[in-house]
Parts: C-alpha cells; structure tokens; sequence
C-alpha cells in the first residue's frame, strides 16, 4: 500500500537537502582553495625576545646537548654509532650504551643545529662564533652517522652493535629514531641549499629500505610503537618532490598511509601505542601523550598530501622555500583534496585533545601511568606534562593551521610555544624538565636517564621561524601568526618578493609594526592574528578582551572585523606601507571548566601570551596557603632585575609577585599556575620551625 508524503515533511526533506548541499559547496569550495603553505626562511633576522631564545639555544643549549653526547658526557649516545660502524666493517667494537631509541637525541640534536644556523648574527660576535662550531661540529657527526649505515640503508645501532635481527619487536622503535633521521635528512638539505646531500641521501637510502620492506603484501605490516614516522615520511615526501619532480615522493606518502591504515592490526589492543582501532574509527585523544601527538600529526599531514595529487599534480600549486638571501623557488606540490576520512579523525581527536585534556600552561599529557592523556577533565596540577608532548602539540597545531586556515590553531600553538616549551631549559641554557606540570617543587636536569626532549626542545623552539608567516596556495594572501621582532624576505606573494619588518616587543607590550617592503608594488590581502586568549573550551578568561585592538595603515584607523582568527587588509602594497596593530595586554584571570576538579576555587593569571606562577622564592607565605580573591586589584611591573628582565604581576593586598610561567623554578622553591582564589581551596601549610 502506498501512503501520500504530508507536503510539510516533503518541504522539510528539501530544505534538509538544500542545506546539506550549500554546506557541501561550501566545504569544496573550502578544499578546493587549498592549504596553506608554510614560509621557510633559509635566513633570517630575529631581534628582541625570541633573539634571546635563540641565542640561548645556539650557544648554550645544544653545545650542552653535544657535549653529553660524546664521550665523557653524561650520555655518549654518539658512542654507538661509532660501535655500529666498527662491527659492520668487522673491527672489534664496545658495548651499547643507553636506550634502544638513543640514536633520536643525535638526529634531533643534528636538526636543531640546522635551524639555529639560519640565524643571522647581525654582527653578534657571540652567536657568530657558536655558529661556527656548531658547523664544524654538523660536519664531524655526519660521517660518523653515515658510517653506521648499511648498504641497503637500514640504520639502528641498537640493532647493529648488539647484532639484533630487524623489525621483531616494535620495543625497539626503529621507525622511530630511522624517522629522526629522515627529518634530520631534510632540515640539513634545506639548511645548505641542496649543495650537501650527504644525510639527505642517507635519509633517502633508509626511507628505500623501508618502501621495499614494508607495505601490501608480499611485503610485510609493521606495527612500531612510536608513531612519528608517519609526518617523517611525509617531511621527506615534499622535499623529493621539490628536488626530483612531483610523484618522486609519492612512494614514501603511501608507506605512511599504509603505516596508519594497517597501525589497528594487532592481536593486543594498546591505547598506549595507538593500536585499539582504525584511526578512522578515533574519537578520543588516549595513550602515551608523546606516542599520540606524533601520530595525530602524521595524520593531519596526510590529510593534506592526497594520493591523486602526489601521483598526478593534479589541483596542485607550488610552495616555496623562502630565502633571505637567494630568494629561491622550490616546487612542492600542495594537494587541494583533503581526503574526508583523515580530516575527520584529526579535527575530533584535536576537539579531544584541545577542548577537555588541555593544560592552561600548554601541557598535554596528565597521567604519570603511561606518560598519557587521562580521562576528559582529569588535569591535576602535579600531572605529567611530558615536555615531549608539547613538541608533537606544536608540530599538530602547525599542520591543523595549514589544513584550517584559522587563528586558533596558531593560538594553541602559542601558549603551548611560550609557557610549556619555553620553559622546559633553565635560563642558564644548562638544564630541562622532562616532566613539565603546572605545580612543582622540582629542579630541571642537567640531563636525564631517557633524555629524550633534549633535542626535540631547541627543535621545536627554533622552528618559530617558520611559523611566523604562511602563504595562500595562490601567493594573493600573506598571514602573520606569530609576532617575532626581527626581518625576513619573503618571495612570490603576489608575483613579487617582499621584505617584512616586525618592529615589538612581544610578549611584554602588545605593540606590533609590520613594514612592508614590495620590489614591486602589488595589490595582495594581509592576513593578521588577532589571538584568543582562551582558545578551548576549558577556560574561560576575565575580562574578555575580545575586540580591543586596533589596527592602522600608514596611521589610518582601519574598520576591521576578525574573521577565522584573522584580520584582513587588502590594497595595493608599495615600498614603506607600515601597519601598527595594537594588541590588549590587560591582566586577565582565567577560570576552568568546573568539571577540572583540581582548579575549583583557584584562578590563573595571564597576560598577553603568558601564563603566570607565584612561587614560594618571591613571596613571605607558602605559595599553597595564599589566597587571591575575586576582584583583587592587579598590576604589571617591569623588573630589569629579575630573570633576566621579565614583566612580573605585582598586588599590594595580599602582597604577591608573579613571574611568567616559563621563568619559574630557576632559583629553587615550590612554584605554582593555580591560585586559591575562596579560602576552602588553599592547603593548610604549617610554617616550618627555625633550625636551632
């Protein structure tokens, strides 16, 4: 029997598909445009704040890194691959020192060299001279690692100086640390132009040996524990289309995609190895917060690197590798479908990640049971925070940014950027956490029985160079995400290459000038940040400071509204156009979820990009007992004295000093983000009786 259709049900069936349909345009309009592409800059001039960083990592970190490394260090984790290469020319040879995945703080540490070379010294004869024996050092390890390399390319010293068989237990992490070097491998072709290949073709060789071993059979699955292969491969996917011709990456694309999709294939379910499903069945951020952050990474990369693109250029355009000083143009192709799947299981574990397992310092990771993401809202103040973590955040963030286009992305990146990682070395440059928590009475270390953050932490710092600015894939749009002082040369926006100046003093005042310099001038859209500072859902900020900006060109008050996180200013640009943005900088205070059990009744303190900590070093009473009511008159102080010079958030009643987050604990005490704000929150802390 067949039954009419009431005209209301029909209208509304047709309105349901007029609106899937516009959403639909609306979404391939979106893909069709593209990703972002990033803006490398082979030189660059950093001045101000993060010139500070980067002189801190050039000429105190790493050489402290190289220095545990070889022998009479802590660590001599180089010492292996001296071993490997003597057994594999069947010399007599030592014993393996140190973890299965030691040769990872080698190739981090080679990586983190070729970034903090593209720092122009500027006359500095310090950084000049750190540099130069950073050099001399990239050419004394490079030989040693290519030694310990077989024929066929596989590298692992673990395996060789022990004489263990290949791919037999994902303990191991082989595809780990071999991932290290193929990024290693690309950060060093970048860093010299093409004009050495030697670790590139050595990433290259290994990456070989991994397509003709693994994959669909007759070759074989291989389920590694630590999931960072996946974006390595895809790292050195864009650089061998850049050099050989789109395609010639293709092959290392699809082993990472096979690496992912086949990754659920184990007879043991492990949240901890990301192993309990199909990625594209993921709902939930879970397991080792290092092994995942990784592992999502790999997956948003692959979103944007489609097979029909890799295989035939098709709907591609091209990025550049940007040059202070030779202005090259290199070819990557940059795919205009993101396939639904992939997108779909990054964007709900970021909603995971970002929105119910986010620390306010940038902290990911809560439960110290497996270095992993806890339950949704279980953020306790002493949790673990693995400083590893942070870097996979920052390098997911950097992709969802690409593949989204918004300012959120670049927000989280921030906070995580200047409170987690940041801090992570002493200002001595001599000594990190591994652990990373909110609360802590800890000291950094030296160095670490499984010093696995000491590489990935200048890596990731050093990186803010290629994160300040972005291109559409047409070259019509330029984005500004991160204010850094300092001058870059940026080629084919608009068909011309532009020189930009950002005049700040960022994060302390929220002051930025751009100076635009066109060879040319060309009609393009600059796209600035304007950031959210309470960018999930976790916390919320008082007072909001949403619209308090202002924006000017050439002194001209702009009407502007803030779209995906960004401001737009389209004109034709000529020589010495200058844009002032003005960014609040009032002290806020941040509330979470009330469902966060640990932070009821507390509140932290920001400003601007920072995260504040009161510790028990500046103030009379234990930091645990003071209370900060609600409405307590704040101000920012400037203390040239302290910590280097930092501004420092100062209340005559109580009498309090809080100095940014990524400053604490260098001088000894208990430190601490969440302050009792009601009485019933703070801990009853009996003072200590005087030594007799």
């Amino acid at each position: 029997m067949i039954r009419c259709i009431p005209v209301r049900v029909c209208l509304l069936f047709a309105t349901l598909l007029w609106t899937v349909g516009v959403a639909a345009a609306e979404s391939e309009e979106k893909r069709e445009s593209g990703c972002l592409r990033p803006v490398r800059l082979e030189r660059v001039k950093l001045h101000g704040f993060w010139r500070d960083q980067a002189n801190r990592m050039t000429e105190q970190w790493i050489p402290h890194c190289i220095e545990q490394m070889e022998e009479g260090g802590r660590g001599r984790e180089l010492l292996n691959f001296v071993n490997a290469a003597k057994v594999l020319a069947d010399e007599p040879a030592g014993k393996f020192t140190g973890h299965p995945w030691s040769d990872a703080y080698v190739y981090n540490t080679i990586e983190s060299i070729c970034l903090a070379l593209a720092v122009d010294p500027e006359g500095d004869a310090e950084l000049a001279e750190a540099q130069s024996r950073l050099r001399r050092k990239l050419d004394e390890w490079i030989p040693i690692v290519l030694a310990a390399q077989t024929d066929d390319g596989y590298i692992h010293t673990f395996q060789t100086v022990n004489e263990e068989k290949r791919y037999e237990n994902m303990r191991l992490h082989e595809l780990y640390v071999q991932g290290y070097l193929l990024e290693a491998g690309v950060a060093h072709y970048r860093t010299t132009g093409g004009k050495d290949r030697r670790l590139y073709d050595a990433a290259v060789k290994c990456a070989d040996q991994l397509c003709e071993t693994l994959g669909p059979a007759p070759k074989r699955n291989w389920v590694h524990g630590h999931a960072g292969m996946g974006y390595a491969l895809c790292r050195l996917a864009r650089l061998t289309n850049e050099i050989d011709g789109s395609g010639a990456g293709e092959k290392y694309y699809q082993l990472a995609r096979f690496l992912v999709d086949n990754r659920h294939k184990q007879e043991e379910e492990s949240y901890y190895n990301q192993w309990y499903r199909r990625m594209t069945e993921m709902q939930h951020a879970l397991g080792h917060a290092v092994h995942s952050t990784y592992f999502y990474t790999g997956i948003a990369e692959m979103a944007m690197l489609s097979a029909d693109s890799m295989k035939k250029g098709t709907g591609t355009t091209t990025e550049r590798v940007q040059g202070c000083s030779s202005g090259q143009n290199v070819v990557e192709p940059v795919p205009f479908f993101i396939p639904p799947a992939y997108l779909g299981a990054a964007d709900r574990l970021w909603r995971s990640a970002v929105h119910r397992k986010f620390y306010v310092t940038g902290g990911v990771g809560a439960l110290h049971k497996g270095e992993a993401f806890g339950p949704d809202y279980e953020l306790p103040n002493n949790g673990y925070c693995e400083s590893c973590a942070g870097c996979g955040l920052a390098l997911w963030a950097d992709r969802m940014h690409r593949i989204h286009r918004a300012g959120h992305y670049v927000d989280v990146q921030e906070r995580v950027l200047y409170n987690n990682i940041l801090g992570a070395v002493d200002l001595t440059g001599r000594n990190f956490f591994y652990q990373n928590p909110p609360t802590s009475h800890r000291a950094r270390h030296p160095w670490h029985g499984c010093p696995c953050c000491v590489g990935n932490i200048p890596r990731t710092l050093l990186t803010i160079k290629d994160r300040m600015y972005s291109l559409s894939p047409d070259g019509e749009t330029l984005y500004v995400n991160h204010f850094v002082a300092g001058e870059a040369m940026i080629s084919n926006v608009a068909g011309t290459t532009v020189r930009i100046q950002q005049q700040t003093e960022y994060p302390w005042q929220g002051r930025v000038s751009l100076v635009l310099t066109p060879q040319a001038a060309k009609p393009f859209t600059l796209k600035i940040r304007i950031p959210n500072r309470a960018e999930s859902d976790l916390y919320t900020a008082k007072p909001d400071l949403a619209g308090r900006f202002t924006v000017r060109i050439n002194g001209r008050k702009q009407d502007v509204r803030v779209v995906d996180g960004y401001v737009s200013l389209k004109r034709t640009w000529k020589a010495g156009d200058r844009v002032d943005v003005t960014l609040p900088m009032g002290i806020q205070r941040i509330y979470a979820d009330p469902r966060v059990k640990a932070n009821v009744g507390r509140v932290a303190l920001q400003r601007g990009p920072l995260i504040y900590n009161i510790e028990n070093v500046d103030n009379k009473a234990d930091v645990r007992s003071m209370v900060l009511p609600d409405e307590t008159p704040l101000k920012p102080v400037w203390k040239e004295d302290l910590l280097g010079g930092v501004m420092a958030i100062t209340c005559d009643s109580p009498r309090l000093l809080a100095v940014p987050n990524y400053a604490r604990l260098n001088r000894g005490g208990l430190s601490l983000v969440w302050i009792a704000e009601r009485p019933e929150a703070a801990e009853n802390i009996a003072p200590k009786k005087p030594a007799r």
